[in-house]
């Protein structure tokens, strides 16, 4: 039987998920956290793993003969995308059944501060002043607790994510399932002064994040992305349905 192994509960990753479930492919779908799981299609044909994956993990799982391997993880997760490339070199898995998914670029944010990582947006927020909105994701969050008391933050309503933000005294918590639009960030981001976020790409919502910051006059702080290789997931997807 021809099967995939998708890693990821991005809207890449869901994608994927709702191609196969609609057209009848069998799929494995590898996501960090149980609301993850809850994103994705409802399907005979989609098994759902739910835990971080470690490079010996997915060598193990690769042993079983998938048809193709789908990396449709977050452009800034590097260290699943490492494990899943080393995996598939133990594995001597064959490098054109391998998928790494990009996301389309968004246009850069015009007058927006673009830094290297979240150690420098914390740097560089201990000179500004106003309430801060993060928009990151919760594995930021140790990085950025010196700000907590002046912070709003937007995770996804997991109990793990709301137990992070307490730990790190975050209590002005915002939760929700992105990507989102320009009205929800609108409503999100009042009255706050500064919006930190990543480059999350037109599929990510950047666009929308940026529009509404614009809106209400915040400063935005922008965390680089990494450089990416891949190939966008509808050219991914062509290829995919020539190995089914």
């Amino acid at each position: 039987m021809k099967k995939l192994l998708i890693f990821g509960g991005t809207t890449e990753g869901r994608l994927i998920a709702q191609r196969c479930a609609d057209e009848k492919i069998y799929a494995d779908i590898c996501v960090t956290t149980k609301y993850g799981g809850e994103l994705l299609p409802v399907s005979e044909y989609i098994n759902i793993i739910i835990g971080k994956q470690s490079a010996e993990n997915i060598a193990d799982m690769l042993k079983s003969g998938y048809t193709a391997v789908v990396d449709a993880t977050h452009p800034y997760a590097e260290n699943i995308t490492g494990n899943i490339r080393a995996a598939a070199d133990i594995c001597n898995y064959p490098k054109e059944r391998y998928f790494r998914i990009k996301r389309e670029p968004a246009e850069k944010a015009e007058g927006a501060v673009y830094l290297e990582n979240v150690e420098n947006v914390a740097a560089y927020l201990k000179n500004l002043s106003g309430k801060i909105f993060i928009a990151t994701g919760s594995k930021e969050l140790p990085f950025l607790s010196e700000f907590a008391d002046r912070s709003r933050v937007r995770v996804l309503d997991d109990r793990d994510n709301i137990e992070i933000c307490k730990k790190y005294g975050f209590d002005d918590i915002v939760t929700g399932k992105g990507p989102f639009t320009e009205y929800e960030n609108l409503r999100d981001f009042w009255g706050c002064d500064i919006l930190v976020t990543k480059d999350s790409g037109k599929q990510g919502g950047f666009a929308e994040k940026c529009s509404a910051a614009y809106k209400l006059g915040m400063k935005i702080i922008v965390i680089k992305r990494p450089e990416e290789e891949g190939i966008y997931v509808n050219k991914a997807w062509g290829l995919i349905k020539l190995l089914i």
